[in-house]
């Protein structure tokens, strides 16, 4: 995809051609590539992000990332036969934990949309809808800032996930135009390096139909009617219509660092101290998704994994096991009182409970039942 390409070709430009030059590749061997690694960890100088902190090293992160180009690259010369073995394999790379994310609770995620349903303050209610997007339908910030009304279906309730929302590099958009590339979005400045497009994405599991809950379809609609009656008010000339469902006031597109900030500003202004603004991104939203999925299915791990659009359940067995183990304790409880006969008291058994057909079959057999069961409730309310 256009923006992993550009990633990859930045960690080569910025690291890999540095330090290694035109070096011959049957000169790299294992002990090369630690010396490497070495050098990454202790010496070598962090690329500077325009907007971003500077920092004195380059992250354990950032190697692993180096790692997998490498070791890809130098997987394809051994099947070209350029070199007998892969030195990347058998290297020793740094530690490196992935952080996790806090997944909001479903209390913390309706307080939040709670605070965010103002449809009179327009930047707020876009946010929420984008906020019932993620959620209902499980879906990542490009997915949600590249979802357009024509792609939403009215009669089934269902949206058409084909299309991504994504900053480029201008040149790289213009190489890789036939292969993913949707549309283009004008730049208001000129001069710039990138273009915001909507493209493909990344993986064909990606591609998607998700059915939208009718509160959150009604809840668009509203959006929609706020849009229209913005383009009457600012006219052609101020508002730019491509018809994004979560967009700008202007029309212009919201990109998934938009987002971002956006839902960080509303989380800041809500002040909800259970929850953690540090540790808590837009993304987080498609993980409370995905574990109440989980929950509401009981496990269906097929279900949740075709409204999430992950081409394997592998990803939600890892990020999510903590949510499948309090199933898998239940299951062990209800095997136990099934199978083993062993009954909790709390729970008597479904055999022994009268239900209701039953005590109606059982006055029309027995008249006497109901005139008795009457004066029984008399005496129980007399004080």
């Amino acid at each position: 995809m256009a923006s992993t390409y550009d990633g990859n070709v930045g960690l080569l430009e910025n690291y890999v051609h540095p330090y290694w030059g035109d070096k011959k590749l049957k000169n790299i061997r294992t002990k090369t590539v630690d010396d490497f690694y070495h050098f990454l960890m202790n010496e070598a100088e962090p690329a500077t992000n325009m907007g971003k902190p500077t920092r004195k090293h380059i992250t354990a992160s950032t190697i692993h990332d180096i790692h997998k180009v490498l070791r890809c690259a130098f997987n394809q010369a051994r099947k070209w036969e350029y070199i007998a073995k892969n030195p990347f394999l058998d290297a020793t790379l740094p530690e490196h934990k992935e952080s996790k994310r806090d997944a909001l609770t479903p209390e913390q995620l309706h307080r939040i949309l709670k605070f965010t349903d103002r449809p009179e303050i327009y930047d707020l209610y876009m946010m929420h809808c984008a906020i019932q997007l993620a959620f209902a339908c499980c879906l990542r910030g490009g997915e949600v800032g590249g979802a357009q009304w024509e792609r939403f279906d009215s009669e089934n309730n269902a949206l058409y996930i084909d299309r991504v929302i994504d900053r480029v590099d201008k040149k790289l958009a213009d190489k890789l135009a036939k292969m993913d590339i949707l549309m283009k979005f004008p730049n208001l400045y000129p001069g710039t390096r990138t273009v915001i497009v909507l493209k493909q994405p990344k993986t064909e599991g990606s591609i998607r139909n998700v059915y939208i809950p009718d509160t959150v379809v009604k809840k668009l609609q509203k959006l929609r009617e706020m849009q229209e009656k913005l383009k009457l008010e600012l006219g052609d000339d101020g508002y730019m219509d491509y018809g994004m469902m979560i967009c700008q006031a202007n029309g212009r597109p919201i990109m998934t660092e938009h987002l971002n900030k956006r839902f960080k500003d509303v989380l800041t202004t809500l002040g909800d101290p259970t929850i953690n603004v540090d540790n808590v991104v837009f993304h987080s939203l498609r993980h409370t998704s995905a574990g109440v999925k989980l929950k509401l299915s009981k496990g269906d791990l097929k279900a949740v994994q075709g409204d999430g659009g992950w081409n394997t359940p592998d990803m939600i067995t890892k990020r999510y096991a903590h949510i499948l183990d309090e199933d898998r304790r239940k299951l062990a409880e209800e095997m136990d009182a099934s199978f083993y006969g062993n009954k909790s008291e709390e729970f008597p058994q479904a055999a022994s409970t009268l239900n209701l057909q039953s005590i109606l079959e059982l006055f029309k057999s027995n008249p006497e039942l109901i005139a008795q069961a009457l004066q029984t409730v008399q005496l129980a309310n007399k004080p």
